[in-house]
């Protein structure tokens, strides 16, 4: 019997060398795979990292530090975890990235073992390399390539992504017996993943806050991207492929325009869209994302720039 373990996690940021640095995981994600078939036995844990979650991150997962104040602190549910992956094949995208983080929480616990020391570790990544080369390997361009859904990730999530990963794996290691590669790398034709009947892949909530700003930065992209050319005396339309909703005159800067007045009509027109499309609700959403991205590239400047002792 052969048991493997889909794992994935979030964390609180990462350090610009793409290790933990101060940063710390607030979710894992781990899928069991026994024998090339998912058994349904998942492990989700949320946890408090004791500290903020970057912004840029938040952006990625959606997971707050409201959300996360009441859960247990890592040390708290580590056993869990760690009975989940012993002595399994830990299947992981990108493992440095996780295996890093997960490291960080043994040695800050006192532990005196790593990751590896509990299971074996399998980077999909440089598998995905393999099997896959002139591709991008991350996992939705594999999704496409394998036809695996997934329609309901508007969201990184820990789970999700474990069980994205086990079938994205599963679909590209179909029919082959083992991962042994010759000299030449031979790509190996894969027999298409279907999706046992029956079995679901949750849909990822989208906060309202998400989804305005995304909203917000497809007008801003709709305002250049001309749809119809108009017609002999006619302005032409901008707008978006995606609907009708944001449609608009394609406004020209004039020969003798000033810059300054082209980019206050582009400002006016925006507004005047996101007065049609937006509630009054979701307009008060975007100024206050705005608000706290505004004083986060702030304290990065101070940080970087030493403004402030």
């Amino acid at each position: 019997m052969k048991r493997q373990v889909a794992l994935d996690t979030e964390t609180t940021g990462k350090s610009d060398d793409g290790t933990p640095g101060e940063h710390r995981i607030i979710e894992v994600g781990c899928v069991e795979i026994i024998d090339r078939k998912v058994t349904g036995r998942n492990l989700q844990l949320y946890v408090n990292p004791e500290r903020h979650v970057d912004d840029e991150a938040f952006k990625v997962h959606g997971i707050s530090d409201e959300f996360l104040k009441d859960k247990p602190k890592f040390s708290e549910v580590a056993h869990e975890l760690i009975d989940f992956i012993r002595g399994s094949e830990l299947l992981i995208h990108n493992a440095k990235f996780d295996v890093g983080f997960m490291d960080k929480e043994w040695l800050m616990m006192g532990l005196n073992e790593k990751t590896s020391d509990m299971a074996t570790v399998v980077d999909t990544v440089s598998l995905a390399m393999k099997l896959c080369p002139g591709h991008q390997v991350n996992l939705d361009n594999l999704c496409n390539i394998y036809e695996v859904d997934r329609s309901s990730r508007t969201l990184h999530g820990a789970l999700l992504d474990a069980q994205i990963l086990a079938e994205v794996y599963l679909a590209m290691t179909g029919g082959q017996a083992s991962l042994n590669f010759s000299e030449e790398d031979k790509v190996v034709v894969n027999e298409k993943w279907v999706r046992p009947e029956g079995i679901k892949i949750p849909i990822m909530p989208l906060s309202e806050e998400c989804h305005v700003v995304h909203m917000e930065k497809m007008l801003s992209l709709a305002q250049t991207h001309m749809l119809r050319k108009g017609e002999e005396g006619q302005p032409s339309v901008a707008g978006s492929d995606w609907s009708d909703a944001f449609d608009m005159e394609l406004l020209v800067k004039g020969e003798d325009e000033k810059k300054g007045d082209f980019k206050k009509r582009l400002s006016e027109q925006k507004n005047m869209m996101l007065e049609k499309i937006f509630t009054p609700q979701q307009r008060e959403v975007l100024a206050e994302a705005k608000k706290k991205d505004n004083e986060a590239q702030e304290a990065w400047l101070d940080r970087v720039l030493g403004r402030k002792k």
